[in-house]
């Protein structure tokens, strides 16, 4: 596909050179020149959207409004064997590739959103595939409707194999990218719920795809659809034994860089004092991996967050912000007028919708300030909470929406799964992060439900989880030495600590570097000078925090 030309200059098919040949912009990892364009990861499309449709759309405007954010880039409609594909980009790296993947010869193709990590391993041409997406329809060929099973990484897929008359319809084992289905009339498959309804499907034909499975759906001649099969797609390994936390951070590690590695956009982190997002920054600080940071100050602990910074040196930007009341109400419009709809279902949870929820505003503010200065991959915390402590500790519910209280049986059988391993909040909040993210067209990825660290953490024994808060994380970040406060359960709250009366954010930045659209230099709010972080934080105190009280 051709890219799109903006009007005041042309841009070439790679991106521009910065100084030393590396991509103007990205920050070089410290004690390294910038990499050369030779060294350039392989290219990988990144977040996008897409519908699936064996009706015509009428009007694609329409349709694709709330889809188009997610994919900002390029969009393509494309017909073929009677059914219409719409693709929307949000390009990453390397060169556009536009879906549907195509394999005319066997009457193939494939939509796709996510990232797929071990794609260079299952590709079995020498050449270098053009995306990770390159991979799925050689690896169906292979495998058939399962193959699904061999992919590492976050997902939503749909196959068509017009041949055979299946689609196959598939997430990553907790379906951290949104996927939607509806046989009514035909079959439809879209990222989004809206695309169907604005479609003309009925509500009430409407069905999210489940985590952990693989739908395969017979395709009839007359352009009707039934679920013909369902299959698992991951069989987690209950049995307890390890009880050491070592080879769970391991593979926690590993999961943080390979997704913070994979394309030339730099990740942020929204660094809280708590234990999850802390664990993320010391793992990317850790190896050395320039990153930034953004903390809204509302409840956290300044210590910890002081300490955080210092510990990690250089390698992190970090910009602290103090939400003004202005800001905060233009994200709350932006989500109202722009995020997918979408209500919070967990049992004594929030009856929220995902527009409605002050964090979403907050998280809001984050991507557009990221998004603002290229930087689009966002390694999010989410999941530790209903998997390692269902929010709770010792039989001992810290919010409401606990299951058991944090408190693991020694016959893992008996609880597996609990309803928020892989519903309840982990769908609500991975909702959430996807659609607020979504409208910024920013691309969130999830270390802490990579499947390897999940299985690490189920076969710890019932003593090593229930030994701390927490017990692996706790472990990681004891090892390496990062500040944090053991055993209190600290997070992002962006409603509190607001400057009500306040049009603008406060932000003060430390150890500012370089984002890819910073290349002239020029940055929003320079380092503070000596006793900058005190003053810093007066001006917190005494532009929110007093009058959120009263």
């Amino acid at each position: 596909c051709r890219r799109r030309r903006p009007r005041r200059r042309r841009r070439h098919r790679h991106r521009p050179q910065g100084p030393g040949g590396g991509s103007a912009g990205a920050p070089p990892l410290p004690g390294r020149g910038a990499r050369p364009c030779a060294a350039r990861p392989p290219p990988r499309p990144g977040m996008c959207s897409f519908l699936a449709t064996s009706w015509l759309i009428a009007n694609l405007t329409h349709v694709n409004f709330f889809l188009r954010p997610r994919g900002p880039d390029h969009t393509v409609l494309t017909s073929l064997h009677g059914f219409s594909f719409v693709h929307n980009l949000l390009h990453m790296t390397g060169d556009w590739v536009s879906q549907p993947f195509i394999d005319a010869q066997h009457a193939l193709a494939a939509l796709y959103n996510g990232e797929v990590y071990n794609f260079e391993a299952l590709a079995a041409s020498a050449d270098p595939p053009r995306s990770d997406g390159d991979v799925l329809l050689p690896m169906y060929r292979k495998y058939g409707a399962v193959f699904p099973r061999v992919l590492d990484g976050e997902f939503a897929l749909v196959v068509f194999d017009f041949r055979r008359g299946l689609a196959v319809l598939a997430t990553d084992a907790f379906a951290t990218k949104p996927l939607w289905f509806s046989v009514h009339g035909g079959l439809h498959v879209a990222s989004y719920k809206s695309a169907l309804l604005r479609l003309g499907v009925p509500s009430d034909g409407i069905r999210m795809a489940e985590p952990n499975a693989v739908t395969v759906f017979s395709l009839g001649a007359g352009g009707g659809a039934r679920v013909a099969r369902r299959h698992t797609l991951h069989e987690f390994d209950l049995r307890q034994f390890k009880e050491d936390t070592g080879d769970f951070q391991a593979a926690f590690e590993r999961a943080v860089l390979k997704r913070a590695r994979h394309g030339l956009h730099p990740a942020f982190v929204g660094l809280s004092s708590g234990y999850d997002s802390g664990a993320i920054h010391a793992a990317l600080a850790r190896a050395g991996v320039a990153h930034f940071a953004y903390t809204v100050y509302s409840t956290e602990d300044e210590a910890t967050l002081a300490r955080r910074i210092e510990w990690a040196g250089p390698v992190a930007e970090t910009r602290l912000v103090v939400l003004g009341g202005g800001d905060l109400e233009r994200e709350a419009g932006h989500l109202a007028a722009l995020c997918e709809p979408f209500r919070y279902r967990a049992a004594r949870g929030q009856r929220l919708a995902v527009a409605e929820d002050p964090a979403s505003s907050g998280l809001s503010y984050i991507f557009r300030e990221a998004r603002r200065r290229g930087i689009l991959v966002y390694l999010s915390g989410s999941g530790a909470d209903e998997i390692i402590s269902d929010y709770g500790h010792g039989g001992v519910r810290i919010f409401p929406h606990s299951n058991f209280g944090g408190l693991f049986p020694g016959d893992l059988a008996l609880l597996f799964p609990w309803p928020s391993f892989f519903l309840g909040t982990q769908r609500d909040y991975l909702m959430k992060e996807e659609l607020v993210a979504g409208t910024h067209g920013v691309e969130a990825r999830y270390p802490f439900l990579d499947r390897r660290v999940v299985q690490e953490f189920l076969w710890l024994s019932e003593a090593s989880k229930n030994a701390k808060y927490k017990a692996p994380v706790h472990d990681w970040l004891a090892r390496l030495g990062y500040p944090f406060r053991p055993g209190e359960k600290l997070g992002f709250n962006a409603a509190h600590n607001v400057r009500w009366e306040e049009g603008r954010s406060l932000v003060a930045t430390y150890n500012a570097r370089d984002a890819p659209h910073d290349i002239s230099g020029a940055r929003d709010s320079d380092p503070p000078p000596s006793g900058g972080r005190e003053r810093w934080r007066r001006s917190a105190a005494e532009g929110g925090r007093e009058r959120w009280r009263r």
